[in-house]
């Protein structure tokens, strides 16, 4: 009778996808780490039997697993189509950048920062991290290649462009979007040369090109 109990609850939960579940452990991850991710904390932010789990994954390392996958494709995508865009020239993809990191509609850097936390624990995460940054330098790289700058200096930048960045998330400087922006065409000049943001593309401008669409 208690068996048929669990069954009935579990079917009752069976309504719950995949998607449901990885965003589930995804929030936890964020918000309490890697120690915070059990499957009774998970079935209880979604109000859900620990049966109803099984009707998705194996075990718990599978649902981690399509976590880490979850990261790297949702943490990836706006980077991958704007440093693939056929029709960008380099300061559109410089600009394209920018506006990933600053608007974090796409790219959650707390998701980066809880991914990279978990990596110091575990191999698997660790491997993903790892390959992940290598794309990004790599994408950057490509980006002051086509800048004009040799293959060193193109490598040097993005990893000076990267290596800063994360850095500034894990430190969690606190700025507001307002020195953020004002920011921007001094970071470009210490890395790109004097020139490379225009006079005219400061302030509301510059505020406008970056956040308009995403309101």
């Amino acid at each position: 009778m208690r068996m048929g109990r669990v069954l009935g609850n579990a079917k009752k939960n069976s309504h719950l996808i995949h998607d449901d579940w990885i965003r589930a452990a995804r929030g936890i991850l964020i918000s309490d780490g890697v120690g915070g991710l059990s499957l009774r904390r998970i079935a209880a932010v979604l109000e859900a039997t620990t049966g109803a789990f099984y009707w998705q994954f194996a075990n718990l390392e599978a649902l981690l697993a399509d976590l880490r996958e979850d990261w790297r494709r949702r943490n990836s995508a706006a980077f991958d189509r704007v440093f693939g865009d056929p029709d960008l020239d380099g300061f559109g993809r410089y600009l394209g950048y920018v506006r990933i990191l600053l608007r974090e509609d796409e790219y959650d850097p707390k998701y980066d920062s809880a991914m990279r936390d978990w990596a110091h624990s575990c191999e698997k995460s660790h491997a993903v991290v790892t390959e992940v940054d290598a794309r990004r330098v790599a994408q950057l790289e490509g980006l002051f290649t086509e800048l004009g700058f040799n293959s060193r200096s193109a490598r040097v930048r993005a990893m000076m462009t990267y290596f800063h960045q994360s850095g500034y998330y894990q430190m969690n400087i606190d700025e507001t979007q307002e020195e953020r922006l004002a920011n921007i065409p001094y970071y470009a000049e210490i890395m790109v040369g004097p020139g490379f943001f225009p006079p005219e593309l400061r302030g509301e401008t510059l505020r406008r090109m970056i956040f308009d669409d995403a309101e």
